[in-house]
């Protein structure tokens, strides 16, 4: 499925938060995506987080994003947020949303 949604959006990380479960926390409760990784799979503190989100939007079109941090040995989280969809308007949209929304703030 992920090679059906040709458009990609490459976000680098930014964030003040330093929990990777709790940024993980932060962006699904900023994009309303739902998180397709088993929670099983995140419960183990390891200092990396890979993770699988899904959206539809308003107007039925499907977003997948993955999201890979790492926590650095200053505590700051790096990594990227990859954002695939069948139309570009989406990737670039849920992309700019992103980007506001990843640092912590509302």
């Amino acid at each position: 499925m992920w090679a059906e949604f040709e458009w990609e959006n490459k976000v680098a990380v930014n964030t003040v938060i330093q929990d990777e479960k709790g940024f993980l926390d932060h962006i699904i409760k900023s994009t309303n995506m739902n998180c397709l990784t088993a929670p099983s799979a995140l419960e183990d503190e390891c200092g990396f987080l890979a993770a699988n989100l899904y959206a539809k939007s308003v107007f039925g079109e499907d977003a997948l994003v993955n999201l890979s941090i790492e926590k650095q040995s200053d505590g700051k989280l790096s990594g990227y947020i990859r954002i695939r969809s069948k139309t570009q308007g989406i990737a670039l949209s849920l992309g700019d949303k992103i980007t506001l929304k990843q640092k912590g703030g509302n």
